[in-house]
């Protein structure tokens, strides 16, 4: 048997102690992840606070137009209550002027009444005194004795006299009368006017009020929102402290283990295994992040003998070290597989390759291309799985990594 046929019935017994189909994983949390999880939740705090200060400053605003919108509110309930005073002041104003314009109405038609009698009975004494002839000129021709008709002339002069005293002091009352009436309608006139202009007040006041409850109530609703706004956004901001608290105290532990753990990692490192041919500082065979990590558990069962990466379809997948493929071609659960021997029994190994680029017997220096990534042989996403076996026995490819 060639040596190698040899290498290549090495690395399939290697494939077969345990190998299945890859699949991803799920990474560990490390410090830089919890840190990066804590500027974050530091930045929503921040942001959270921010708001509820913003929030806070419109909160008062509202409540000093509600303030404003009860003060004015306030004042037109006042007014409309010293308008509902000020009509029923007028209103008994104007029963009264009413009262007193309909005794005045039936005094000026008594007095009417008294003229119109006191006028016939003159009127019935001039009419008997011409029908009896009796007059100044008639009794000095009548030849009668002088002295009665001198009386009787006296009583008719004195009964005349009186008769026109009386119709004159009732003229005058009258006109007294009717100067009061006028004074006293042209007032009710007035009073009707002010009752007119303190009802349309009282309508514009009303409507005011309405208006002034509704814009109340509108406020009222937006304040109890924005406070409900508020209290979300604070218990939200009260979460945030705790979760920030909580990363931290975590963060500070996994930054202690990590100290312990990076200590470990350093006696492990010296006790790694190393050839001519592979050696730690090496790099990556592919540019992409890792997505499962070696020793890690896999979704369909038992433990990772590998890396899993990232890598777009095609990306060029690098030797890690010079070395002879031994191996290349297609393999069920790997898809496209090539397999590098370094000497002194190291071999690597790149599998779920969309393109195989160098073949069996190839000689291949560090950082040659010799696939594309892809993801044959059953993988859901792009990925390259990468290994590395010193005598069958797999290692972490991140303890020799740069």
């Amino acid at each position: 048997m060639t040596r190698a046929s040899r290498r290549l019935a090495f690395c399939l017994l290697i494939l077969a102690g345990g190998w299945q189909q890859v699949g991803h994983g799920q990474s560990s949390q490390d410090p830089q992840s919890l840190s990066e999880q804590k500027a974050q939740a530091d930045e929503q705090r921040r942001a959270l606070q921010n708001q509820i200060q913003i929030l806070e400053k419109t909160l008062d605003a509202q409540q000093a137009r509600f303030k404003a919108a009860g003060d004015a509110l306030k004042a037109t309930e006042k007014a409309i209550s010293h308008a509902r005073r000020k009509v029923k002041q007028l209103a008994v104003q104007r029963a009264e002027r009413q009262a007193s314009l309909k005794a005045l109405a039936a005094q000026i038609s008594d007095q009417k009444a008294s003229l119109a009698a006191d006028q016939k009975t003159l009127a019935e004494q001039l009419r008997a005194q011409h029908r009896s002839g009796l007059s100044p000129w008639s009794a000095v021709l009548s030849g009668e004795d002088p002295q009665s008709l001198g009386r009787e002339l006296g009583y008719l002069a004195h009964v005349s006299d009186a008769r026109v005293a009386m119709l004159a002091q009732i003229n005058r009352q009258l006109a007294e009368l009717s100067a009061s009436q006028a004074a006293q309608t042209k007032e009710q006139l007035a009073l009707e006017e002010t009752l007119k202009a303190l009802e349309a007040e009282q309508k514009q006041l009303a409507e005011q009020r309405r208006q002034r409850k509704v814009l109340l109530a509108k406020l009222d609703g937006q304040m109890a929102a924005q406070r409900a706004e508020r209290d979300r956004m604070a218990r939200d901001e009260a979460q945030l402290t705790a979760l920030i608290e909580g990363l931290g105290e975590q963060l500070q532990k996994l930054k202690t283990d990590q100290s312990h753990a990076n200590a470990i990692r350093e006696d492990v490192l010296s006790k790694l295994p190393q050839g001519e041919g592979l050696k730690r500082g090496i790099a990556k065979p592919v540019n992409g992040p890792i997505l499962a990590r070696f020793g890690s558990n896999r979704p369909e069962g038992g433990a990772w003998r590998g890396v899993l990466m990232g890598a777009a379809t095609g990306a060029p997948v690098r030797a890690v070290a010079a070395g002879t493929v031994i191996y290349a071609t297609w393999l069920r659960g790997f898809g496209n597989l090539i397999i590098v021997d370094h000497s002194d029994e190291f071999v690597t190994v790149y599998a779920h390759n969309e393109a195989l680029l160098g073949g069996v017997g190839d000689s291949v220096r560090a950082g040659d291309i010799i696939a594309e990534a892809g993801n044959t042989g059953g993988q859901l996403d792009s990925a390259l799985y990468f290994e590395i076996r010193h005598r069958g026995v797999p290692l972490d490819p991140q303890l020799y990594f740069k």
